[in-house]
């Protein structure tokens, strides 16, 4: 009695296994960001920050429109420094007319593991990884970190 019951759990947990898998389905990609992991260093002797793209997708011209770099409070007026790390600028042509001030990227798609971006501010403060997508019309925050001596906020009506 106990084989024919181990033989039909075995029968029915490998009956799918003569199967060939189907490929991905491509339909609709990217509707999120691509999977992007980066590590960040502050750098006091060059007043910068070391951000490292370690492990994850390789970010292309079909999953990526850009991916920047923003650091908070990184002037002593308290003014971001956003720093384009791959892909479009905001406001430039394919002629390179136009722009809104942040400059050329760093890098050339494909972005891959490995690459890193120095970012020089003379302020530190806390830092974002911002990926843009292909047709420009969302963005989201791939990567954060703030520096440990950095203080957090703390909201209004909480003691100290």
């Amino acid at each position: 009695m106990y084989r024919r019951t181990v033989l039909a759990a075995a029968t029915a947990t490998l009956a799918g296994c003569g199967l060939a898998p189907s490929p991905p389905s491509a339909d609709g990609y990217p509707e999120t960001p691509p999977n992007a992991f980066f590590e960040f260093d502050w750098d006091s002797d060059a007043s910068a920050y070391v951000v490292a793209f370690v492990r994850g997708n390789h970010l292309t011209a079909d999953n990526t429109g850009a991916l920047r770099v923003r650091v908070a409070d990184a002037t002593p007026d308290g003014d971001a420094v956003t720093t384009p790390w791959v892909g479009a600028v905001d406001g430039v042509g394919a002629d390179g007319s136009g722009g809104d001030g942040l400059g050329d990227p760093r890098a050339e798609f494909p972005l891959s593991p490995g690459a890193t971006l120095r970012v020089r501010v003379e302020s530190p403060g806390p830092v974002r990884v911002v990926w843009v997508a292909p047709d420009g019309d969302r963005s989201r925050s791939v990567g954060r970190w703030r520096r440990e001596s950095q203080p957090t906020a703390t909201p209004e009506g909480e003691g100290s």
